[in-house]
């Protein structure tokens, strides 16, 4: 059993934010001095870990700064999906993601916004204009975005025997899952450091990051190692990485999957360990009510800060925080998340 405490919840007004941005500024300055001296020097690659992995990221900025490269369509994984009537008739589907890098020549990993789109588990994909607006402003500023396809409640895809509820969040949390370990998997690649991932997420994907903030390894994983074709796909998704997230940015989400899993098998998940959760939510939201916010600052055991949008409803996507956009307002958080790791302050993974 992992150790329990009680933290609370921080309701951010204009003096949290401001002192986030006092915050930023000083991890950006020593952050910023090391980019500009790599600039005035021969590109050098930082120090190594005795595990191979580069121990720094690569400068992020708060203003845009870099051009952006988009490509679209690479497939993480493959997912069943299962006939109407015949479960028994089955086959994979390709699981895509788009992927949002910026031009910069720094020899350092970046960080990692991994993009989860909404629709209601029902419809929704990668294109959504929320998550192309969310790729480009993280990529503009030097992080690597990485916007997942999921199955849908129309893929029809199952859950283990006892999951009651709510059937299509299984496999679409898995399928989130999977996009982690992939894109771990493939940090080399892009350039991209495995233990600096933010979950960026609205509505469905506000649920499915809340999950990923304080789900178990082994959760939307291991479930359905019985299942002879289910078991077959799992065993390509990189099942030697981990799918911990260093934090989650969560719009309109719930804790809902994390209840699932408790009726699941009676297991509570919220503990100390699990990954810093930021909430936004409208408290006049008729879809995912207002409570749902309510009930995850009362229930989670990590850091969890809350923007609440008084008077405002579902996808309000073009709400202001004091004057801000919601991506300006979200993206302290973030900055901090990535900056407390690098200058070794703890957190997850």
């Amino acid at each position: 059993m992992k150790r329990r405490v009680s933290n609370s919840p921080k309701v951010l007004n204009v003096v949290a934010i401001a002192t986030y941005r006092r915050c930023v500024l000083f991890f950006m300055f020593i952050v910023l001095a090391r980019g500009f001296d790599a600039a005035a020097q021969p590109p050098v690659t930082p120090p190594k870990s005795s595990a191979g992995e580069r121990e720094s990221i690569g400068p992020i900025f708060e203003k845009p700064t870099y051009a952006v490269k988009v490509t679209r369509g690479l497939l993480y994984a493959q997912g069943m999906i299962y006939h109407p009537t015949d479960p028994q008739r089955c086959y994979p589907r390709n699981l895509t993601l788009d992927v949002y890098e910026p031009d910069e020549g720094n020899t350092q990993n970046r960080p990692v916004v991994l993009l989860v789109h909404s629709g209601g588990f029902w419809t929704g994909d990668s294109l959504m204009k929320s998550m192309v607006r969310a790729g480009n402003y993280f990529a503009e500023r030097g992080w690597v975005c990485f916007s997942i396809n999921y199955r849908l409640h129309g893929d029809r895809a199952i859950a283990p025997e006892g999951w009651l509820k709510n059937r299509p969040t299984y496999a679409a949390t898995r399928d989130a899952k999977a996009a982690v370990r992939w894109i771990r998997a493939n940090a080399e690649s892009y350039r991209v450091d495995g233990d600096s991932i933010v979950v960026y997420g609205g509505s469905a994907g506000g649920y499915i990051g809340a999950a990923l903030a304080a789900s178990d390894e082994v959760d939307f994983r291991d479930e359905l190692l019985s299942n002879d074709a289910e078991n077959e796909l799992l065993q390509a998704t990189h099942l030697d990485q981990s799918s911990r997230v260093r934090a989650v940015v969560s719009h309109w989400g719930s804790g809902l999957l994390l209840d699932l899993l408790k009726e699941y098998d009676g297991r509570n998940r919220f503990d100390s360990d699990d990954a810093p959760l930021l909430i936004i939510h409208g408290t006049q939201d008729k879809i995912v009510p207002y409570h749902h916010a309510e009930d995850l600052l009362k229930n989670y055991q990590s850091k969890i800060e809350h923007i609440r949008l008084d008077g405002f409803g579902h996808s309000a996507w073009n709400a202001k925080v004091n004057g801000d956009s919601l991506l300006d307002a979200v993206y302290p958080f973030m900055q901090v998340s990535v900056m407390s790791k690098l200058h070794g302050l703890g957190g997850p993974p």
